[in-house]
């Protein structure tokens, strides 16, 4: 499909709103899905772009897929051609609704043209949740609200693809509690190396409490520049680091950096104001062929080896959450807010014997080319005098 056809407005794409029983394409889902947190709390990394995209491609090869707009920003839902003015429901009123009367089976929005992509839309009100839940912090509530009001609609789907805020509160506990696996977006730059120490503490913390099947499954490089030295001295930290935890219990231990990377690409930038994946607005641009190449990867890492298999539990299990459960999500929401403020937290055994700390290349600076100085010009030799020739008597 060519550019030209496309309106230069947010609301370009097709959204529908479908009953539960055409949610996904078709009737009945898997029962074990693959619920993926997208999550990174440095903004501007490709987050989203990574959410919807992958999520398209994942739907072009067969799968059934479900992406949640976690993030008050809303940029997900906006991608995807849908403005959140029009919508009846949102996240925000799925979350802090006590009626029973706003279901995710209910709000549910199908996108693409697959037929197989979905997404639960949100709002700036999203922004409010934290303060509406604030009650619930304290009994361990608040924290499982996502996973409770979507344990019927996930069940319909083969991947659940959350797009995080760019911050480690209320919202993305509520996606680490539901998700089983941690996909992080970033790229390869030296401050990456520095967030994704504080992000991997914050995945060990959500472990230890409530969600022991929580892995980190991979690192996603976005907008790529392979030419560059520091881009392949954070690769080498990264991938040395992701290495030295294969023979510890820990999250990351079968984390993989995912191939390709995804190369910078101007039409990955546009598609998001024509309200289009990569693949409807430009299928044969380079961030198409990435994107449909991670898919194809992370796709293949739950046949192999990897955070895949180690889902013993359904994603969507009902769990009773006992005092003692409670109380962990309630110690977990205090840590991971003192963290997230610089406060020191105090280890407990688990912890203490594991260090997150990704060590950061001193950069190189880029070779500059060194020309040859050119040799000054000979000077030329002066002309020799000419004789000037007598005028004839009759020349003026």
């Amino acid at each position: 499909m060519s550019e030209d056809q496309h309106s230069s407005t947010v609301s370009g794409g097709s959204s529908t709103s479908h009953s539960p029983s055409g949610v996904g394409g078709g009737g009945g889902g898997s029962s074990s899905p693959r619920v993926i947190a997208l999550l990174n709390q440095k903004g501007g990394v490709g987050k989203t772009t990574t959410a919807v995209n992958l999520g398209a491609a994942l739907a072009r090869q067969g799968h059934r897929v479900l992406l949640m707009d976690l993030d008050p920003q809303a940029h997900l839902t906006l991608h995807l051609g849908i403005d959140p003015e029009t919508l009846d429901h949102t996240l925000y009123d799925l979350l802090t609704d006590d009626t029973g009367q706003v279901t995710a089976m209910g709000m549910v929005q199908q996108v693409g043209e697959t037929g197989r992509l979905a997404v639960l839309p949100a709002e700036t009100n999203l922004a409010g949740v934290e303060s509406e839940l604030a009650p619930l912090v304290a009994v361990g509530a608040a924290q499982t609200v996502l996973r409770n009001r979507t344990r019927d609609l996930v069940k319909q789907f083969d991947y659940v693809l959350i797009d995080c805020p760019p911050s480690l509160g209320l919202l993305t506990i509520n996606a680490l509690v539901l998700a089983r696996e941690v996909v992080v977006p970033m790229q390869a730059h030296f401050l990456a190396l520095q967030g994704l120490s504080k992000l991997l503490e914050t995945v060990s913390l959500i472990r230890q409490s409530v969600n022991e099947q929580l892995s980190v499954a991979g690192v996603v490089l976005c907008m790529h520049e392979g030419q560059t030295i520091l881009a392949g001295e954070v690769i080498a930290d990264l991938t040395t680091f992701l290495d030295a935890g294969r023979s510890m219990d820990v999250p990351w231990r079968n984390a993989v950096v995912y191939q390709p990377p995804v190369r910078r690409n101007i039409k990955l930038a546009e598609s998001p104001s024509f309200g289009q994946s990569i693949f409807e607005y430009a299928s044969h641009c380079p961030g198409a062929q990435d994107y449909e190449k991670l898919a194809q990867a992370v796709h293949a890492q739950a046949q192999g080896p990897g955070p895949a298999q180690a889902q013993a539990t359904d994603a969507t299990t009902d769990t009773t959450t006992d005092t003692a459960t409670e109380d962990a999500i309630g110690q977990t929401v205090d840590d991971v807010t003192k963290e997230a403020q610089g406060e020191s937290v105090e280890p407990n055994a688990e912890s203490a014997s594991t260090s997150t700390t990704v060590s950061t290349p001193t950069p190189t600076p880029e070779p500059e080319s060194v020309s040859e100085p050119e040799p000054e010009p000979e000077p030329e030799p002066e002309p020799e005098p000419q004789p000037v020739a007598e005028r004839q008597p009759w020349e003026l």
